[in-house]
């Protein structure tokens, strides 16, 4: 795989080797953060229908999504838990409520969804059991949020220059998408056959193209993807 990520299994990433702990870097595995994950999950009767993993090779960066079972129901998206670590140095441990997309399965992040960060050191270990705790607990606030956000995007229609504008700010000013991100968003409006010419369906597209970013980068793309559109 290279630097490239690609999708895995939770044992490939269980297995990978951990770091060394030392003074000034404490190691945070990946095992514990999906026991924690599904502990906590289970404790507040969310169910998970789906689970994904990605990795880099040797499991040096390591993204664990859940799609999962909520009392509020909505036809367009469904609740998500999220979290990011690494054993390289080259990124803190992250994790975050969200939302996905039934139709793509295209994950949101919102841009104030108190998505937490914490860098490998000190207590970071037990801070971060803490605070994947304290994001699901948050779950009835942000999933509401992320439905009325949606909401608003399906009723606000955009035109194609305006479009145009907005995608190419995303990739010329903000640096939050690549080429190929670009090429898929084109080809996801050019085929989309719902919400024709809405700021959900512009999107939507934005999010697809976003499943391909490496999960060193992943969380704040669509973080700062999500708060821009807002």
């Amino acid at each position: 795989m290279g630097k490239r990520a690609g999708l895995t299994t939770q044992d490939y990433i269980i297995d990978a080797e951990l770091p060394e702990q030392t003074d000034s870097y404490t190691v945070i595995s990946h095992e514990a953060v999906i026991k924690k994950t599904k502990e906590v999950l289970a404790a507040h009767g969310l169910e998970i229908e789906r689970e994904l993993y990605r990795c880099n090779q040797g499991a040096k960066i390591a993204q664990g999504i859940y799609h999962l079972k909520y009392k509020t129901t909505d036809p367009d998206i469904g609740l998500m838990f999220c979290w990011n670590n690494s054993y390289d140095k080259s990124m803190r441990f992250r994790c975050s409520i969200g939302g996905y997309v039934h139709k793509s399965l295209a994950s949101i992040i919102g841009g104030n969804m108190g998505s937490w960060g914490r860098k490998h050191t000190g207590s970071a270990y037990s801070e971060s059991l803490t605070i994947i705790e304290e994001q699901i607990t948050g779950a009835d606030t942000f999933f509401k949020e992320l439905i009325e956000d949606k909401d608003k995007m399906k009723l606000m229609v955009v035109d194609k220059s305006d479009r145009a504008s907005f995608i190419g700010r995303l990739y010329l000013k903000y640096d939050l998408l690549t080429t190929e991100q670009i090429s898929q968003i084109k080809y996801e409006l050019k085929n989309s056959t719902t919400d024709m010419g809405s700021i959900w369906e512009m999107y939507n597209a934005i999010i697809v193209s976003l499943q391909k970013a490496h999960p060193r980068t992943w969380m704040d793309q669509q973080r700062m993807a999500h708060y821009l559109i807002n």
